[in-house]
């Protein structure tokens, strides 16, 4: 494996050439049949590395020699660089090493990077014994056991007593479950060849199958008595150290293994696996990184890779290496099983039926699949079904505490209470510490408002073990009956077990907040972080805390604390991004994103948080590549298609916008928001038919939901049938009355030339749903454009006067009062222009009111830096031009007026044209 070398500076380089000329002059290599006789020699005393780099420098001098090329590929392969001996053996069959010396060393390599297909394809027309146990090997690998058989048996025809092929016949009894016959095929291996290192191997791995460590652990052992050097020996021997639990052992081995050889893809695979049993998950994930960057079809890896990624919560990740695995092992149970608690955790409980029932049929009494399938049916409250699988489960295993958790959980869910808690009572006795299922019972009885009950249980699991957990459940437990007082001296009585648990300091901050003493919860949650300095959890707590008090500022610098302090924690640091986009501060947001992104590639919280900070800061292109990688790792998400499709038509990428919109509705054909998309994307397109199709889908489908019968109606309105449009508007309102429905009605109304009615039934509606802004801001929108300036005027009143930052509704409302001679235009103007100084269309508007009351100083430094912010938009350039014009520059004036005129697609070219003649 190469590793890219820090680039010199350009000076340093130069000023080492003289002497590096003059060391030339005066080393020169040795000939090369000189370091071709080294490198045998070192071979022969079994010094690989020796040998690889005196062959290395005979490739220097001579690249097109094909027997040093073949040479050095079989040194790498012995080495364990199976990346580099392909290369090197490939480049030796392409400058004429005999096809049958370079065949058998290049099968190897290929079959040790999981490769099997192309085994078969550099295979393909040879006809001898060692290429036919080749190709029965890479059978055996893609699962085709009897063309396997075949080879090998044809391989033995050609070669008799080949061990090769008598050893591929032991894995293909193996893998039709036939141990006697693979035992005694290795045994025959064995004794014809003692000294072999495979049929050891093979035997090794048939004792650890049998669960035989020990007599696998003298094999191996023999097998490095033979040969000391031997790296695969150290691997398995690290491997059968980690199933037995001897995990400093397997260190050791591992150690030795990556001292010879250092960039070992087997080597890589078992650190992966030391540290997922050890628990170190994220170093576990860096080492299958290595493997499956270089053989992304490793399947132990691929598998090992997806229970590291459960183990990190890394759901998305885990869901596609599972099923990559299982497209390869379709009955897989341990896969099947990790899938199936992806699709738990994910509330995808009949994703998670459809996975275990198959195994559970095949294998009734697996406890595992039990707990998974009574699991999965709570979750879809079939309670009957989940009291049966966890009844079953608890019968075959009646010591484990949690399947009588989960019984009692279950019947809790069939109402059938007391039996529940006679469940809950075992399961909480057996756990023998105060553990979920004494929590279990506690809010059993608080549900059935059993307050003393509850206490008594809490009291009793108090008796046993008196922590901070338990004397916060008892605060909650008065709270639940009303005694404030009561539960505030418990959480303060868990403080004194734990002063930085959490929980009770929440808890008391909740009751501070009611109380409105929010600067006692700030000052507990300030004493307990002097003694955690550190501490991100108490630094977000105290940034949340702040926000509800609207110190967005304060909660900012405590975000920025907490990340600056734990540059490793990403829950603050994601909010913190949130923050600044909300302050608007967009680079700051993006900055920090993708200082998150770096830090955790894998992470789709973190690269969700980065796209949208790109989006939200105008950077459409990088969000959406951002967001296409996150379509990579939540391959099923129609939220993040929308996004893709939403950014691609803000890029005015109409056929890419489809295309997302398209998986996002294949994703959830039930997503409305994905089918008015997709709809609306169709009609623009003048994709009709389809978008009739699903219209009509959608009303067969869902009869009970409006969205059918309003994408009916948007088609209708583009072929110029409103009327019918119209009809088809009101049956969705009838089954749910909305804004955006009243909209739909509105716009038909109009456009049938029936406005007085459209502006009746709109009222009517407003006066029903006064805070219905969104549908208010349409209205008042189409005012404006009728030329109602009083009317729109009095809207956008209404809107301010609940939302009175919206800068949209204070820019329009200053517009429409300066059309009607208003004075207060400026006032909402000002405050626009407060809100958003960097708003081009807002500072045309404040540009346009001082203009009109004869500021024309301020209005043009308005207009200039406008310009200089949005030097595309046409109509602002237009209003600058206007300004100096009035104000008599006229020199700058037609420079504007000129620039105008180059864009074609300007539609008061003619004004343009007028102004210029006065000038």
């Amino acid at each position: 494996m190469e590793i890219a070398m820090r680039p010199y500076p350009f000076r340093t380089v130069l000023s080492a050439l003289p002497l590096l000329l003059a060391l030339g002059a005066c080393h020169r290599q040795p000939p090369t049949d000189d370091l071709l006789a080294d490198a045998r020699r070192y071979r022969d005393k079994g010094d690989v590395k020796a040998a690889i780099i005196q062959l290395k420098n005979a490739v220097q001098q001579q690249p097109e020699l094909a027997d040093v090329r073949l040479m050095l590929g079989q040194m790498y392969l012995e080495s364990g660089d199976m990346l580099s001996a392909e290369k090197e053996l490939r480049r030796a069959r392409d400058a004429g090493a005999p096809r049958a010396d370079v065949l058998p060393a290049l099968g190897k390599a290929l079959l040790a990077q999981g490769q099997f297909e192309g085994t078969l394809t550099a295979t393909a027309d040879a006809t001898d014994a060692p290429a036919l146990a080749l190709r029965g090997q890479a059978m055996l690998g893609l699962g085709r056991v009897d063309d396997a058989r075949a080879a090998f048996d044809d391989a033995l025809r050609k070669q008799p007593g080949m061990t090769e092929a008598t050893l591929g016949l032991a894995r293909v009894a193996l893998a039709a479950d036939n141990a006697a016959q693979a035992h005694q095929l290795t045994q025959q291996a064995v004794a014809a060849s003692p000294g072999d290192i495979e049929s050891l191997r093979l035997q090794g791995e048939m004792q650890r199958a049998a669960n035989e460590p020990d007599g696998a652990r003298a094999t191996y052992e023999r097998i490095l008595a033979l040969k000391p050097d031997n790296v695969q020996t150290r691997v398995d021997l690290a491997n059968l150290d980690i199933e037995t639990g001897r995990f400093a052992e397997a260190r050791e081995h591992i150690a030795r293994a990556r001292k010879a050889q250092p960039h070992s893809l087997p080597i890589f695979y078992s650190q992966a696996l030391l540290d997922f049993r050890e628990g170190h998950f994220k170093t576990a994930r860096e080492q299958l990184q290595q493997v499956l960057r270089a053989v992304p079809d490793h399947m132990p890896s691929v598998l090992l890779a997806g229970a590291v990624e459960v183990a990190l919560g890394a759901d998305t990740q885990a869901e596609r290496y599972l099923l990559q695995f299982l497209g390869a092992d379709p009955g897989n149970a341990y896969a099947v099983k990790l899938l199936a608690t992806v699709a738990l955790r994910n509330g995808k409980p009949d994703d998670v039926l459809k996975l275990v029932r198959p195994l559970l049929r095949r294998t009734p009494d697996d406890v595992e699949l039990l707990a998974l399938a009574g699991e999965a049916e709570m979750r879809a409250r079939r309670f009957t079904e989940a009291a049966a699988h966890f009844q079953k489960a608890s019968s075959l295993k009646p010591d484990v505490a949690g399947l009588r958790l989960a019984h009692g959980v279950s019947r809790l869910g069939l109402g059938d209470n007391s039996r529940a808690i006679a469940e809950l009572e075992q399961a909480s006795q057996a756990a023998g510490d105060p553990g979920r299922a004494g929590v279990l019972l506690v809010l059993t009885h608080l549900r059935e408002q059993q307050f003393d009950k509850a206490l008594a249980t809490v009291d009793e699991m108090l008796r046993k073990d008196d922590t901070a957990m338990l004397r916060n459940l008892r605060g909650g437990v008065l709270l639940a009956r009303s005694d404030v007082d009561g539960a505030r001296a418990g959480f303060m009585h868990a403080l004194d077990k734990d002063g930085l648990y959490q929980p009770a300091l929440d808890n008391l901050a909740q009751l501070d907040i009611v109380a409105r003493k929010p600067d006692d919860a700030r000052q507990r949650y300030e004493a307990a972080l002097a003694r955690d300095k550190k501490n991100a959890a108490l630094m977000t707590a105290l940034a949340r805390l702040a926000t509800l008090q609207g110190k967005s500022d304060e909660a900012m610098r405590w975000l920025e604390r907490a990340s600056k302090e734990n540059p490793g924690a990403a829950a603050p640091a994601q909010l913190l991004a949130t923050y600044y986009l909300q302050a608007g501060e967009k680079q700051k947001a993006v900055t920090l994103a993708q200082k998150l992104q770096a830090t955790d590639p894998g992470d789709a919280r973190a690269l969700a948080v980065l796209a949208q900070a790109q989006a939200a800061s105008g950077q459409t292109e990088a969000a959406l590549e951002s967001y296409d990688k996150l379509s990579v790792l939540q391959p099923t998400s129609a939220a993040v298609q929308l996004r893709i499709a939403t950014l691609h038509l803000v890029a005015s990428h109409l056929d890419d916008a489809l295309l997302a919109a398209r998986k996002a509705a294949r994703l959830e054909p039930d997503n409305d928001e994905a089918a008015l998309l997709l709809s609306s994307l169709l009609i623009e397109k003048n994709l009709l038919s389809e978008a009739g199709s699903l219209a009509h889908g959608w009303q067969t489908r869902r009869a009970d939901s409006p969205t059918g019968w309003k994408l009916e109606g948007d088609l209708l309105m583009v072929q110029q049938k409103p009327l019918e449009a119209l009809q088809r508007y009101e049956k969705a309102f009838g089954l749910m009355p909305s804004g955006p429905l009243q909209i739909a009605m509105h716009r038909a109304l109009v456009a049938a030339h029936r406005a007085p009615e459209a502006r009746t039934r709109m009222t009517a509606w407003l006066d029903r749903q006064p805070g219905d802004l969104p549908t208010r801001m349409y209205f008042a929108s189409a005012l404006l454009s009728a030329n109602e300036f009083d009317s729109a005027s009095k809207q956008y009143l209404e809107v301010v006067k609940r939302s009175p930052e919206n800068v949209v509704a204070l820019n329009d409302l200053a517009w429409a009062l300066l059309q009607s001679k208003d004075a207060r235009a400026l006032t909402y103007a000002e405050k626009a222009h407060r809100l958003a100084p960097r708003n081009a269309a807002v500072a045309d508007t404040l540009a346009a009111v001082l203009l009109d009351k004869g500021d024309t100083a301020r209005a043009l430094a308005l207009l200039k830096k406008a310009v200089q912010g949005a030097p595309q938009a046409a109509d602002l350039r237009f209003h600058l031009a206007q300004a100096l014009y009035k104000a008599g520059d006229r020199k700058a004036a037609r420079a504007q007026c000129e620039q105008l005129l180059t864009r074609h697609d300007f539609k008061r070219r003619d004004e343009v044209r007028q102004m210029l003649a006065q000038l």
